[in-house]
């Protein structure tokens, strides 16, 4: 299950706490991290109810090629932690929750990032890894969140990151409409992509030849050659792609159509990247970003969170929705 728990009494702190506990069950974590899982959920949800009066959780398992975790994002639109390195110190947190603070909660997560103010509420994300081999010095950080359509129990989107050094290809698709038909579309289109090494123009060449007549699905890849700094493009149907820098904000332009209807090349671009660079993709679930969107404090975040906050704010609550952030590092 892939889909926003909403949090708006207490009731929902021991809900979230057992969803947690299945998650991380299923995944394979050992009894003693389902046991800090269930710590960190308690403390995190309980303060959204203490502070804000509701929120959202999402906990997703994310598996890849390199790395299998638990996702767990909690977030809110109350009126943001004040002072945050206090909170971060052991003892400091609601009088009705196990009183750890932050910092234990990110001492008892794989990975931990908070992003608050007054006007954007509370975002925490964290992990619970089963396994992390991602490539020493990639250069490039990525994450990716999927959410279904609210009466949905299956996600009709899908990604997919490749690594085949120098390069790294990232693949977000979304079947066409929602529920497990388009998952089996989207989990189609992924299997192909994933047979094969070509770059982005070629790859959907051969997929949209491949699949014709078949239910079909919207796609967007990138191929980001990391020695020489270089991202290819291409994609067909409403996937957003963007960039985010120094230089401001490149979209990547999109062909109509989509995957399974006739053949047909997506539109194809390249671009230089620089460090520090930040690349969005995302389905038409989440709401067309605009600039006034991405908050540069939010931008100097880590992609997990960065992928929770815009996954909750923007999301249209009509459709599955998905979205993949990397951010390209320095050596």
């Amino acid at each position: 299950m892939k889909r926003w728990i909403e949090v708006d009494d207490r009731s929902a702190i021991a809900a979230v706490r057992r969803l947690s506990r299945r998650h991380a069950s299923a995944l394979g974590l050992s009894e003693a991290r389902v046991e800090e899982l269930a710590i960190v959920v308690t403390e995190a949800t309980t303060n959204i109810v203490r502070y804000a009066g509701s929120g959202r959780v999402l906990i997703e398992a994310v598996r890849t090629p390199v790395s299998e975790k638990l996702v767990l994002v909690f977030t809110d639109n109350g009126p943001g932690i004040a002072n945050i390195d206090m909170m971060m110190r052991d003892g400091t947190s609601t009088s009705e929750s196990a009183g750890l603070g932050l910092g234990a909660i990110q001492r008892l997560s794989d990975s931990f990032d908070v992003f608050s103010s007054a006007e954007a509420g509370t975002t925490i994300v964290c992990t619970f890894e089963v396994m992390n081999n991602l490539p020493v010095g990639l250069g490039l950080e990525v994450d990716g969140l999927r959410v279904c359509y609210p009466t949905e129990n299956t996600c009709g989107d899908a990604w997919m990151i490749r690594h085949l050094p120098p390069f790294v290809d990232v693949l977000l698709c979304d079947g066409l409409g929602h529920g497990p038909k388009a998952a089996e579309a989207a989990d189609e289109l992924i299997a192909l992509s994933q047979d094969g090494c070509a770059a982005p123009s070629e790859t959907i060449a051969r997929l949209s030849e491949e699949l014709i007549g078949h239910r079909g699905a919207v796609v967007a890849m990138v191929r980001l050659d990391m020695d020489a700094r270089v991202l290819s493009y291409a994609g067909i149907g409403n996937i957003t792609t963007m960039i985010v820098g120094a230089q401001g904000i490149k979209r990547f332009a999109v062909r109509d159509g989509r995957i399974g209807g006739p053949a047909v090349k997506g539109f194809e671009e390249t671009r230089e990247l620089e460090v520090g660079d930040v690349l969005i993709m995302h389905s038409d679930g989440l709401t067309t970003l605009r600039e006034g969107d991405l908050n540069p404090a939010l931008l100097n975040r880590s992609p997990l969170l960065i992928a929770g906050f815009l996954l909750d704010r923007m999301f249209r609550g009509r459709d599955d929705a998905s979205i993949v952030v990397a951010r390209v590092k320095g050596e």
